[in-house]
């Protein structure tokens, strides 16, 4: 194990690294609260940026700057990282979700756009993952909705379309998981 004398010479000295809170500043204080609370805030469960300063700035602890620089050390870190936030997103929800219903979740929870679209071509580069998902999804939304899809009459299927649009699963596919669903009843 290190002594402090070997960390203070590898990180530049110990005028960097105070240990003593009580020769802490006020500011240091606090910024030492804002990363201990982000900390604790994202310890269950992963919050992208966007939330995490949300949840600060409600608080109306710490001003600006002090939240900038928590989430600097934490970003430097890798607890936050927005792109792996929707990444792991996207799995959670693939084959429950349309992908643009996923995408939504992501821009209501302050994930920004570059990340979003990044993640979700890293999803779509697996073609088959993505298809089978996207397919399974609709699927499970068909049975939620009906259980006999061949016993709906036109009116009915036609609602039934437009609730599975609405909820972001493109035509073809809803045709196609449709056409899957009467395969498989024969």
């Amino acid at each position: 194990m290190k002594s402090l004398e070997d960390f203070q010479r590898e990180h530049g000295g110990g005028e960097r690294y105070v240990l003593d809170p009580d020769q802490l500043s006020e500011r240091e204080k606090l910024v030492n609260r804002c990363k201990e609370r982000c900390l604790y805030l994202i310890e269950h469960a992963e919050k992208s940026e966007s939330r995490l300063r949300e949840k600060l700035r409600k608080s109306g602890k710490y001003t600006e700057d002090i939240i900038d620089e928590a989430i600097k050390m934490l970003k430097r870190y890798g607890y936050i990282d927005d792109r792996r936030f929707a990444e792991q997103l996207i799995k959670t929800y693939a084959g429950q979700k349309s992908l643009r219903e996923i995408e939504q979740k992501l821009y209501q929870r302050g994930v920004g756009q570059a990340e979003i679209r990044a993640a979700m071509d890293a999803f779509r580069a697996d073609d088959q993952r993505a298809g089978d998902a996207e397919l399974a999804a609709v699927q499970r939304a068909i049975r939620k909705k009906c259980k006999d899809t061949e016993a709906l009459g036109v009116e009915e299927k036609r609602k039934l379309y437009a609730a599975l649009l609405r909820k972001g699963f493109s035509y073809e596919l809803v045709t196609r998981a449709l056409a899957l669903d009467a395969e498989e009843s024969l």
